[in-house]
């Protein structure tokens, strides 16, 4: 739906951010952009951006940057004028102390702001504890501090993640006790200190969560909920986040952090064996349903006051589990291949830790190893088997979330969606209920392939050629090794009188086989 027809119907939802000013942090981050995107259609008077300098460039600069070059920004050729008119930059840092917000910026959002949208987060699990402290847990204080004191404050939106209570196997709407106090966590951190003796006792710190990340949005959970009975506050903990379903438009992201990433190895040849248990819960969510939910709660917290307003924004309601997630991605193995791809999609799964690390070997080292010859034997920089390096810390991190389940119960998700009109429902759909599973894994490849490997559908031509290519390489590659193995264990055999016995065993259904590797 473009602006012009979303401006013209009302709903109870939209209406209610419809000449509104919003704080939001987190902007020019994933979710971030689809917020703003999102508020604009919703009529907002004034989007505040907290936004800092980064690679050189002014946070106008990056906000011009990511307006002109985001597909999701539908309406931006259009019209640019609506987007920079309704974004106004507020320099500052959330890992900062009080945000580095200039004198004459705080006044204005003191007196102005209706809504503040706290979406920014250091999202990196392999982050300091010292660092991850200073974004997600004073960051989130500070910001805190601001909406104590802002005079038209409607409502506070926090957004957190279903696994800052990964400590538990079920997960309900509320609140939870958190390992460690945060305000002195905070003190911990800005004290002088040996960073790299520190980092050694935060693993001690953070247990039993798995990484910082998780680990600091529990303490956040808690300064939240201390602020919670001084003015309304809404909290939403999305799952793992990926992949645009529809809103505004199908396929959408702009990184590969977990799912994404999996699927862009898998898609690029790179990933060919992965740790993870295919009968449990993917606990994947669309973006767009995490942003219309995120805008749902924070009406709701304003038009329904109570208690509390958590939900557990996940596909608990509908869920799709890995092994489902793998067999609809790769029927379209072949179909659309990169163009840049390593590799053909030789994605295979396990749910046992050592087999993995096993094949890891034969599945990714030994292919590093003779790509990276062949690279020296042209004079080029050796670096596959650099590149495997990172895949393999990239799938030590998730294999966490991959091989644990959790129940994350959703009453309350349930009460803020049953509160929204049908026309609610048309303009910010967030019920997944309504996800169809195949579809949405089809646009997430589609998506990755658009978005992220920036490869658009013109090149597909060509890259179809290439895949024919390798897959052929793959094939002789296959028998040539298979060939060679066989004549090894065949001069064995034939050594220590073994030979009937391994005829024997071999009499398996080699085709097979072979399709499997």
């Amino acid at each position: 739906m473009n602006l012009k027809d979303f401006e013209s119907y009302h709903s109870p939802l939209k209406d209610f951010y419809e000449g509104k000013i919003v704080l939001l942090t987190g902007g020019t981050g994933f979710l971030g952009k689809l917020y703003i995107e999102k508020l604009i259609r919703c009529g907002v008077s004034k989007i505040l951006l907290l936004s800092r300098a980064k690679k050189g460039k002014t946070p106008s600069e990056r906000l011009t940057s990511l307006l002109e070059s985001e597909a999701i920004f539908t309406s931006y050729k259009e019209n640019p004028d609506l987007y920079h008119g309704k974004i106004k930059i507020i320099d500052g840092d959330v890992s900062k102390y009080q945000l580095a917000i200039s004198n004459d910026d705080m006044s204005y959002i003191v007196n102005n702001t209706n809504i503040i949208l706290h979406a920014a987060a250091d999202v990196r699990f392999d982050e300091s504890l010292k660092e991850a402290v200073e974004t997600n847990v004073r960051g989130t204080s500070e910001m805190l501090k601001i909406a104590e004191n802002v005079k038209t404050l409607e409502v506070f939106i926090y957004v957190s993640t279903a696994f800052s209570n990964c400590n538990r196997e079920m997960v309900e709407e509320k609140f939870y006790q958190p390992a460690f106090d945060p305000y002195a966590l905070i003190k911990l951190v800005e004290q002088d200190q040996d960073e790299e003796n520190f980092e050694v006792i935060s693993k001690k710190i953070i247990e039993p969560w798995p990484n910082t990340y998780t680990f600091t949005k529990s303490l956040a959970e808690d300064i939240v909920r201390r602020y919670s009975d001084k003015f309304p506050t809404a909290l939403i903990r999305p799952s793992a986040v990926t992949t645009t379903d529809s809103d505004p438009i199908p396929g959408w992201t702009d990184n590969v952090y977990g799912f994404n990433g999996v699927v862009v190895g898998a898609a690029t040849g790179v990933l060919r064996i992965f740790h993870i248990n295919n009968d449990y819960r993917a606990n994947i969510i669309p973006a767009d349903i995490v942003v219309n939910a995120t805008l749902a709660v924070g009406w709701y917290a304003v038009s329904y006051p109570s208690e509390t307003n958590i939900i557990n924004c996940t596909a608990a309601d509908n869920p799709v589990s890995w092994g489902m997630a793998r067999e609809e991605q790769l029927k379209w193995k072949g179909k659309i291949p990169n163009k840049n791809a390593l590799w053909i999609v030789t994605y295979n799964t396990t749910r046992y830790y050592y087999v993995s690390e096993f094949l890891k070997i034969f599945y990714h080292v030994i292919p590093a190893i003779l790509f990276d010859m062949a690279l020296r034997l042209k004079n080029q920089e050796p670096k596959v088997l650099k590149l495997y390096r990172k895949v393999h810390k990239f799938s030590e991190v998730l294999s966490f979330f991959t091989n644990n389940e959790w129940e994350f119960r959703n009453d309350h998700y349930h009460t803020v969606i049953g509160h929204m009109t049908e026309d609610d429902h048309r303009y910010f759909p967030c019920d997944v209920k309504k996800i169809d599973w195949t579809e949405f894994l089809a646009n997430n490849l589609k998506g990755i392939r658009m978005y992220i490997m920036k490869e658009s559908w013109d090149t597909l031509k060509d890259a179809k050629k290439k895949y024919r290519r390798q897959k052929l390489a793959h094939l002789i590659f296959l028998g040539v090794y298979y060939g060679v193995l066989l004549y090894v264990i065949y001069k064995v055999a034939k050594a220590y009188g073994l030979l009937e016995a391994v005829v024997e065993w071999f009499s398996v259904d080699m085709v097979g086989l072979c399709e499997h590797l």
